[in-house]
């Protein structure tokens, strides 16, 4: 009779048990946090979300209107902490001045958990008007996305004399579009950003790693090593001379006074920028800088630069997590 009696007791406290866990398990809690960096086709989407101790999938829906019919998942996708837990995901291909609406969503087996509402607005498209030599005869190319680039013959080289902007490799393979900070600096494989996060007229910005794969340029097209730009920079009269001929005229886009700039080569060169091996966006307007294929060491890579004060081309190398624009010159 104990015995039974010990057994009915263990069977209720277990009963008691079960039901406890169930009614303390709940549905997450989802917080929309307020994108960041809306460009012109890209914005970086941000929430949080607390999976109460259970296994829980997170999204992000979007679309210009609230009925969220697209979906973006972060990396990671989940979570099963019992506090906020941060996610991003970078969404790209948006159109231009439009205003989009997003929330973060998570589910578990207990329930669904949506942040609310929030909206943006991407950046209007604008295009930089470039002054190229009018005195010199231009071909052009075409990348596989279809973006159209002055040539100009220079010496015995063949040169872009526009940046690339290509956000796909000659494979027609994406290039990863980065655009967090810490991102930035931790990558060790290919990326690519704009300026700021927003600069389309300037051409893109990629770390050395992408140019490293050599499907960077369009078919018959490379990026031209440390001795080719020495060659081009020779045949225009020497390193302390050749930056007045590459650099685009003017101060539409070049700090004043722009010091001795010609382009009498027609490669028509722009205040780019960079972005530096840590994330930081350093120096348009003053100094641009085009990768060189060719690598000084295991963590760097050689480069050339011209500044809005000097007549000169510098000859340098930095870190291959930084990011440069990129010419090519023809096969």
């Amino acid at each position: 009779m104990k015995f039974v009696m010990l057994i009915s007791m263990v069977l209720v406290l277990f009963a008691c048990k079960k039901g406890d866990n169930a009614s303390t398990a709940v549905a997450p809690v989802a917080i929309t946090n307020s994108a960041s960096w809306p460009g012109r086709h890209w914005v970086l989407l941000k929430g949080q979300v607390n999976g109460k101790n259970q296994l829980t999938t997170v999204t992000f829906q979007y679309d210009t209107v609230t009925s969220y019919t697209h979906t973006i998942s972060p990396v990671p996708d989940t979570t099963a902490r019992n506090s906020n837990i941060s996610f991003k995901a970078t969404l790209t291909n948006l159109k231009p001045n439009t205003k989009y609406h997003y929330r973060i969503n998570s589910v578990n087996v207990t329930g669904i958990g949506n942040g609310a509402d929030v909206s943006f607005t991407t950046s209007d498209t604008t295009k930089v008007i470039i002054s190229f030599n009018p005195d010199l005869i231009y071909d052009s190319i075409y990348d596989s996305e279809g973006n159209k680039y002055r040539t100009i013959q220079i010496g015995t080289q063949t040169w872009t004399a526009e940046n690339l902007k290509s956000t796909k490799f000659n494979d027609d393979t994406d290039i990863p579009f980065v655009l967090d900070v810490s991102a930035w600096a931790s990558l060790t494989t290919p990326g690519y950003c704009w300026f700021n996060n927003d600069s389309v007229g300037y051409g893109a910005i990629y770390n050395w790693y992408t140019v490293e794969t050599g499907k960077l340029c369009p078919q018959g097209w490379h990026v031209p090593s440390d001795d080719e730009w020495t060659i081009l920079t020779d045949y225009l009269g020497g390193k302390s001379v050749a930056g007045g001929k590459l650099k685009e005229t003017g101060t539409s886009h070049w700090q004043s006074p722009n010091t001795g700039a010609t382009n009498e080569s027609g490669f028509t060169g722009l205040p780019t920028g960079y972005r530096n091996f840590s994330g930081s966006f350093n120096s348009i307007s003053s100094y641009g800088f085009w990768w060189c294929s060719t690598d000084w060491s295991s963590t760097g890579a050689w480069y050339r630069d011209v500044y809005y004060g000097y007549n000169s081309v510098d000859r340098s190398n930095t870190n291959k997590k930084s990011g440069a624009t990129v010419r090519c010159v023809k096969d």
